[in-house]
């Protein structure tokens, strides 16, 4: 079963916080840690390549307040979540990006 865009979405935005939560509490090294991270991305992974036309890649602007190079998940419009606009869906460090993407991909994805 293929999932909605919203769908997609609304787990990313679930999981990011949970791995935040896992972070604080229990640190980067953590097994729970390290999978909310790898699974936020795969999800993040499956919504560019998915949906192509609603989503693409942009540098982080915000990247002075993050430890690496990170990307911004960005929406070509804005779409409500629980009731709240979304015009992006969290960041992907430039370095995991590098990891799950081929250099065709992240040509088409950037923006």
């Amino acid at each position: 079963m293929k999932l909605r865009l919203d769908e997609i979405i609304e787990r990313i935005i679930t999981i990011n916080h949970a791995w935040k939560l896992s972070r604080d509490e229990f640190g980067n090294d953590f097994v729970a840690t390290k999978s909310f991270r790898d699974t936020k991305s795969s999800l993040q992974a499956t919504l560019l390549r998915e949906f192509p036309d609603d989503v693409y890649l942009k540098e982080a602007t915000d990247a002075d307040e993050h430890a690496e190079e990170m990307y911004s998940v960005r929406l070509s419009s804005n779409i409500v979540i629980n009731g709240v606009v979304r015009t992006d869906i969290e960041h992907l460090p430039v370095r995991i990006a590098h990891e799950i993407f081929t250099t065709q991909e992240l040509k088409k994805f950037i923006k």
